[in-house]
């Protein structure tokens, strides 16, 4: 066949376009269509809770003892609570610091785990030996004991969450990493940036690390909703942010204590953080199968 006759063929039929692996990903989370509608929801929620200040009348912190409690009404959809503070405008700044301190936490996990896991499967040998020991140490001791200790010790600072409950979520995030990199350090790839005389450095972050991010952003959207939920756990124990400030953490406290009298209280930060811990596993297991080279393509 001429080169004339090829080029006609091609034009009659189309050219065919390429595809990448983060394409063919794409295309498979958008057919998953809880995956999507979770994250449209987290992104209203988060856009709300950004936007907050514009989109309420009242203040988070702004009382009203003379209005007390009242059940959701035309003025406050969510109700309000004992102390007359509207629970609409409560639930959407406490969502700024619930989801706040779920992101940036798991951030923390993913650059910690990234690094150690990374290095430990790279380099392997004694040096493997040791990390991997030292993690099985860390596994075994009660990271939220320590992490309630220290918001006893220092305070309530919101800060402090942020780092503390990173540092007990890069566990398993290095184990991740460490599998992935073994298995990567053998392709050729690795072969010839050594036979160039490229540094184990550079090779790990420059080459290894970008070819295991399916596994770290798949685990990575798993984590946020486990340190919402940790962060809920300790706002509960009252370890969390002060007053006047929210959490939902907070919140359901609150509404705990006030559930007999008041159910609106504990109803609707329950839902809200109900719904946003699907959202996040929803989106979690639809980047699984999305980023699965083995899905079929059909």
């Amino acid at each position: 066949m001429t080169d004339a006759a090829y080029k006609l063929g091609l034009a009659g039929k189309g050219e065919e376009k390429g595809t990448s692996l983060w394409m063919d990903s794409y295309y498979r989370l958008k057919k998953n269509k809880m995956a999507v509608v979770s994250f449209f929801y987290l992104l209203l929620q988060a856009a709300a809770a950004v936007f907050a200040p514009l989109l309420v009348q009242f203040s988070y912190e702004e009382t009203d003892l003379v209005l007390g409690a009242v059940p959701p009404n035309a003025a406050h959809w969510f109700g309000t609570d004992d102390l007359g503070r509207d629970l609409f405008t409560r639930t959407l700044y406490g969502a700024r610091v619930s989801l706040a301190i779920g992101v940036l936490a798991a951030f923390v996990s993913v650059v910690i785990g990234i690094a150690y896991g990374a290095i430990s499967g790279f380099i392997g040998g004694r040096t493997d030996y040791v990390m991997q020991r030292l993690l099985e140490i860390l596994y075994a001791m009660p990271f939220m004991l320590f992490v309630i200790i220290l918001m006893v010790m220092v305070g309530r600072n919101i800060y402090v969450m942020f780092i503390a409950l990173g540092a007990i979520q890069w566990l398993s995030m290095a184990r991740i990493v460490r599998g992935q990199v073994i298995a990567l350090k053998r392709m050729e790839y690795v072969d010839a940036a050594r036979a160039i005389g490229v540094s184990n450095l550079k090779i790990i972050f420059r080459h290894m690390v970008p070819n295991v991010m399916g596994p770290v952003i798949v685990y990575t959207t798993l984590t946020v909703p486990a340190v919402v939920l940790e962060e809920a756990f300790l706002s509960f124990l009252g370890l969390g942010v002060q007053e006047p400030m929210s959490s939902w953490g907070t919140l359901i406290n609150d509404g705990v204590a006030a559930m007999e009298v008041y159910p609106w209280m504990l109803i609707f930060p329950c839902s809200t953080l109900m719904l946003t811990l699907l959202a996040l596993n929803f989106i979690g297991d639809g980047l699984r199968d999305a980023l699965d080279p083995k899905v079929s393509r059909h």
